[in-house]
């Protein structure tokens, strides 16, 4: 027997000291509901767990993404709600419009409605937000340069990756344009007899040219007139000097004269395209004579507008020659000065190009079967559309880079929609109104059901996003929480130890003092 050494109570004390540790562990995670407490217990486990976590937290947020996405949605189809009650009114308006019982002061009020109609469209355009962030004007949209000032892109759907797509433009589109066969006869000085006056028919619309008006008054009566029957009229000095033809926009590309008399009277629609037409008689002759317009009398002037044609830009590589940017299974259609390229998998490139690209120059006082002849046939324009990326909203709906839905949302305005020049003045710029409204209609139910598709997306977004957040925080659970029943035995275990452990010690201690027995003999 030793008594400088006691080793049963080393012994005994650091089994003890074990079972305390492992006490100590069970109570914590006992009373913490982790297994899990420090990357002591479990380094590996410990690294995956916060990953999980951090994950977990991600997903949670992608959630309430996935939600502020729909709710933009919600909001921009709200306002294309509105906007698509505006134009069943237009329908309304414009097939009122085309019955003839109306008479120019009913067409007018007509027009006045659809004038605020159009006002308001272009208001909530402007002016529907979320977040103070634009939704239907265009923001949201793809962006697409162009190289040629002066281009806009209508549409571009999200099937057509970012590029260069060239359109070559080989012949502009044409306002339906009259020019008068000989100059204005009537002087500044001179009025209107009993014997010529008459009314002018221009499309139906009838201008009243009364005895005793002078040229002044009988200028701004057609002036009116053509704004009325959705056009301009104005004069020029002569239309085949090179002074007063060009190739501009306005004024179909005329420099308007600064008088009326000795000159020649132009009269032209606002809009270009073979649905543009004027139909001009005059129920005078001596009043057609006044104004050079002599077949107005005999007959009828008629006067038809050209589409813009194009074709797809090609570009030879290797001794291959192939379009830039479209396929060869796109296909080209155009009207007015849009120009369409419909693709497969419903891919549509929709472009608005001014009137003057290609610098064709037309003689409009010479016309085969009402469109104005070409004078100089210009050249073949390549426009180069470049499409972007930028410009749409991404919505992140991933706890990961680059986890995103893009939303792209067309402009919704009247220009977008073309109703901008609604005219219903005449019965036949009401027929005309009819079509383009269907189209607008058509459109904006097209958009709408590109949202809606959007919105179906972000609800079976936001069901995925919740089963793998529950997912993971099941595998999370597993790995990290205690097992309560499991940890009550170990707990139950270690107590026990460390209660018999604590009375071993004592015993050993004890045993030093038997020395003292043996010595005391």
């Amino acid at each position: 027997m030793r008594i400088n050494t006691n080793i049963s109570a080393i012994v005994s004390n650091n089994a003890l000291q074990k079972a305390q540790n492992a006490l100590s562990t069970s109570i914590e995670r006992l009373s913490s509901g982790y297994k899990l407490n420090s990357s002591l217990d479990d380094p590996a486990g410990c690294a995956i767990s916060e990953k999980m976590r951090m994950q977990i937290r991600g997903l949670n947020q992608a959630n309430n993404n996935a939600s502020d996405g729909v709710s933009v949605l919600n909001t921009a189809e709200g306002a294309m709600a509105e906007i698509q009650s505006m134009l069943t009114r237009l329908k309304e308006l414009t097939v009122q419009a085309a019955n003839d019982v109306n008479s120019d002061n009913e067409r007018r009020s007509i027009q006045e409605e659809i004038n605020n109609i159009n006002s308001e469209i272009d208001r909530i355009s402007d002016q529907t937000e979320f977040n103070t962030q634009s939704l239907i004007n265009g923001n949201l949209t793809r962006r697409v340069y162009s190289d040629y000032q002066g281009v806009n892109q209508l549409e571009c759907t999200d099937n057509f990756v970012a590029g260069i797509y060239g359109i070559t433009v080989t012949s502009d589109a044409r306002q339906a344009v009259a020019v008068a066969s000989s100059t204005i006869t009537m002087t500044d000085t001179q009025v209107i007899g009993e014997g010529q006056a008459g009314g002018i028919n221009i499309n139906g619309y009838i201008v009243d040219i009364e005895a005793g008006d002078t040229l002044d008054t009988v200028m701004g009566k057609i002036v009116t007139g053509m704004n009325n029957a959705g056009g301009s009229a104005f004069t020029i000095v002569d239309p085949y000097s090179n002074d007063t033809k060009t190739n501009g926009t306005e004024y179909a590309g005329y420099v308007p004269a600064t008088t009326y008399n000795s000159t020649y009277l132009v009269m032209m629609t606002n809009q270009y395209g073979s649905d543009q037409k004027l139909n001009i008689t005059c129920d005078n002759q001596e009043l057609a004579n006044l104004l050079g317009m002599p077949a107005a009398y005999n007959d009828e002037v008629i006067a038809e507008g050209t589409d813009v044609t194009a074709e797809f830009s090609t570009v030879t590589e290797s001794g291959v020659t192939s379009r830039v940017g479209f396929e060869n299974s796109a296909v080209m259609s155009t009207k007015g000065t849009i120009i369409t390229i419909t693709d497969v998998n419903n891919k549509e490139f929709v472009l608005d190009v001014p009137g003057n690209v290609s610098g064709t120059v037309f003689n409009d006082k010479t016309r085969n079967s009402g469109k104005s002849q070409v004078l100089i046939a210009g050249s073949a324009e390549e426009i180069n559309q470049e499409v972007t990326d930028v410009g749409t909203l991404s919505v992140h709906i991933g706890a990961n880079q680059d986890q995103v839905i893009i939303i792209n949302v067309p402009e919704i305005s009247t220009y977008t929609l073309k109703t901008e020049h609604i005219n219903v003045m005449t019965g036949y710029t009401a027929q005309l109104s009819i079509d383009i409204v269907d189209d607008a209609i058509t459109k904006l139910n097209k958009v709408r059901s590109q949202l809606g598709a959007y919105e179906n997306r972000f609800e079976h977004t936001e069901n995925n996003l919740d089963v793998s957040s529950e997912n993971l925080t099941k595998a999370l659970s597993v790995m990290t929480d205690t097992d309560m029943a499991e940890e009550m035995t170990e707990y139950t275990s270690y107590t026990v130890m460390t209660q018999a452990a604590t009375s071993i010690l004592s015993q050993a201690n004890q045993r030093p003092a038997e020395v003292l027995q043996i010595l005391n003999q």
